[in-house]
């Protein structure tokens, strides 16, 4: 059975996982306008930091729901990055799982950590069964980090979604929580 509790911070060895609020906006806005950052995206790179705000108060808004599942990834005093579960599937106890890093950040673990806690608290704290992921073929990177958490790559689908960059073809991960426990 599934336990919502919505986005609860989270502190791993490095980072604070926590709710993202619209103090926030111009950190935010820093990768969320970078267009390298944005290429395997499905939204374009924000154009101000009024409309990241913007942004930033739909979602917090969105954390009134226990059914809510969207962390800033915090390094020191900096949100670097974001983290969500979405598409929660209360009957078949799956979701999937989004991330999104900082350019400067890249290449450092952040990213790795931060996914590892999150599906550590949705299969412990939630109850998930099966957690997905999909990542454009291209975004090397993006599937390097889904390996490392111990997800299972799982198929590759053609012109699976569009974003930036134009159709993607792409490698589709998951991971149950009895093979999670196991590892």
């Amino acid at each position: 059975m599934i336990n919502h509790k919505g986005t609860q911070s989270i502190k791993t060895d490095r980072l604070l996982l926590r709710k993202i609020s619209p103090d926030d906006a111009e950190m935010v806005y820093r990768w969320m306008s970078d267009p390298e950052v944005c290429k395997y995206e499905h939204w374009s790179p924000h154009q101000s930091v009024d409309f990241t705000r913007g942004y930033i108060i739909e979602v917090f808004d969105g954390y009134k729901s226990d059914y809510t599942y969207q962390w800033g990834i915090q390094l020191g005093e900096e949100l670097i990055g974001s983290v969500s579960i979405v598409n929660v599937n209360d009957y078949d106890r799956k979701a999937t799982l989004g991330y999104c890093l900082g350019k400067r950040y890249w290449s450092k673990g952040y990213t790795t950590e931060a996914v590892k806690a999150v599906i550590d608290y949705m299969f412990s704290e939630i109850g998930l069964n099966r957690i997905e992921a999909t990542h454009s073929v291209n975004n090397i990177a993006s599937g390097r980090v889904l390996e490392k958490v111990g997800m299972v790559l799982e198929g590759q689908a053609k012109d699976y979604y569009f974003c930036n960059s134009g159709f993607q073809d792409s490698n589709i991960y998951g991971i149950t929580r009895k093979d999670y426990k196991e590892k």
